[in-house]
């Protein structure tokens, strides 16, 4: 089993694949990624970050869920 898949057994890790599976083009650009990744941090308190910076432009697309 690779890291990626035992990352997809938590509920964090199944909603950062759904979001790499269905991130189509960067909002900022348009570039479609096709190597997708999120990052995923806990932020302060009870939050959770998913963020994507754009290979082609820098851009940065945060998603953020408050526990």
């Amino acid at each position: 089993m690779s890291m990626k898949d035992r990352s997809a057994s938590t509920p964090f890790g199944r909603l950062r694949a759904h979001y790499e599976e269905s991130r189509a083009a960067c909002p900022a650009c348009g570039h479609e990624d096709r190597e997708v990744e999120w990052r995923v941090t806990a932020a302060a308190g009870r939050r959770v970050e998913y963020r994507h910076r754009c290979p082609s432009c820098d851009a940065v697309d945060t998603r953020e869920l408050s526990l």
